[in-house]
């Protein structure tokens, strides 16, 4: 099979990152990337597992029901619809491919059960996925959207056709393949996505691409915005970057790429999440231009600005940036990285001029214990102000905060894991339930106490 300069650049760097490009020198290492330190973190606990305790930690929460899903054990983020949940996947233990997205009926949630699942093709994983109801011309009905990315190590990332799957799970139990709109053949894919329905009609869905393709393109390759109004038929209207230089980042993980990107404001809004760029947030009013509104850059006081993804919170008066800070002690040359970091919370009022409001941590997460990963990765906001964020090793914590930018935890759900790996989180209003996804563990289903009709 012949192989392209732009393949070989993309293997180059992924074995870099992997920390195996070259034997052991005195030459400087690149650091590893965020998907490359979470891949040795879960490959690291697999290897030495031995046993996992008996019941989880429950803090002002009670646990209504748990599912280990088809025992993959390396799952990825989640989302529901309806009386369904569907979870993700990653690489596996073996590195040769994900087990697609599991849907789960929870209608009963104490007892939750498989009842299909979404593939992903071979060596690929379906880390992330959303789920909207769609009305258009062409598809009328429940439409889940896939993430598929190239696995590291699998031998095969040079062969691996990335991109989007696009399913109609208007009954879950039988889902349905749409399309696929598929990225150049050896590139890794896209990291993050999320899709909406406009007011005019309009079906579009985003694509954040890999920290890797943000490499091997020089920072020209950041979001594309795909108009999936003919979900059979999808299309890229837009692409866009910062066009940064994607090494000339700061902290400990010096890169600068776009993490992830999330529609608001009914699709006329894009947040985009650069990694040690700041949360960017587009008008795209007209998709195929999109404007630049605001960058909000969390550094300082952040002292990494690792933007993983965002929230709106307060009716969008509020932003919420969740920094992915893997760097809990002093990187060489960074005196004073220390802690996991915080989430950090802007008035969004003046939306061209967020101000800092406030922060929150756990204790974990100001700590640099090295027992697991006391990092925030998604924070999701019911009721204006009621925080739940999935917090790697500190699970799932509940928190608030004042007009003030005053912040205090109210509750905290940790599953029985040696540690556990937290990283998706749902509100489910329909059924007043917290659902979470440990990449280990599979599915966890909860009840706030003392907060009902959110």
């Amino acid at each position: 099979m012949r192989r392209s300069w732009t393949t070989i650049t993309v293997l180059l760097a992924v074995l870099a990152l992997l920390g195996a490009a070259t034997p052991a020198s005195s030459a400087p290492q690149r650091p590893l990337g965020p998907d490359q330190r979470l891949d040795r973190l879960v490959q690291r606990l697999q290897a030495t597992a031995s046993g996992q305790p008996a019941a989880a930690t429950l803090d002002n929460f009670k646990l209504v029901g748990h599912s280990g899903l088809d025992g993959f054990g390396d799952y990825g983020d989640l989302f529901a619809h309806g009386s369904f949940a569907y979870v993700g996947s990653r690489c596996g233990a073996q590195r040769q491919g994900g087990d697609g997205v599991q849907v789960v009926d929870i209608s009963n949630p104490r007892h939750p059960q498989v009842v299909s699942t979404l593939p992903n093709p071979p060596f690929t994983r379906a880390e992330d996925v959303t789920v909207r109801d769609m009305h258009t011309s062409s598809f009328t009905g429940a439409l889940a959207v896939v993430g598929i990315q190239a696995c590291f190590g699998s031998g095969h990332e040079a062969e691996v056709v990335p991109g989007l799957r696009f399913f109609d799970v208007t009954h879950p139990a039988q889902p349905r393949l749409l399309a696929h709109w598929d990225l150049p053949q050896g590139t890794i894919g896209c990291h993050e996505i999320d899709a909406v329905q406009r007011g005019d009609g309009q079906v579009l869905a985003v694509c954040a691409r890999n920290l890797i393709d943000h490499l091997n393109t020089g920072g020209a390759v950041a979001i594309h915005i795909i108009d999936a109004t003919n979900p059979a038929a999808p299309q890229a209207i837009t692409n866009w970057s910062l066009g940064l230089d994607p090494q000339g980042g700061l902290g400990c993980l010096p890169f600068q790429f776009a993490h992830s990107a999330r529609f608001a404001d009914g699709g006329s809004s894009l947040y985009v999440s650069y990694w040690d760029a700041g949360t960017v947030h587009l008008d795209i009013a007209t998709p195929t231009a999109p404007a630049v509104v605001s960058d909000t850059k969390i550094v300082p006081p952040d002292e990494d600005g690792d933007n993983h993804s965002m929230t709106l919170a307060r009716g969008g008066r509020w932003l919420v940036i969740n920094p992915e800070d893997f760097s809990p002690s002093d990187c060489p040359g960074e005196p004073g990285l220390d802690g996991w970091g915080e989430a950090y919370v802007y008035d969004n009022s003046d939306p061209q001029h967020p101000a800092f409001l406030g922060t929150f941590s756990t204790p974990d997460s100001r700590s640099t214990r090295s027992d697991g990963s006391f990092t925030v990765h998604n924070t999701e906001v019911t009721g204006g102000d009621q925080f739940f964020s999935s917090w790697y090793s500190d699970g799932v914590v509940w928190w608030t905060m004042n007009d003030q930018g005053v912040s205090r935890q109210l509750g905290q759900v940790v599953p029985p894991g040696s540690p556990p790996l937290v990283w998706g989180v749902f509100i489910d209003s329909a059924h007043d339930l917290i659902l979470a996804s440990d990449i280990t563990s599979g599915l966890w289903i909860v009840r706030p106490k003392g907060l009902a009709n959110f």
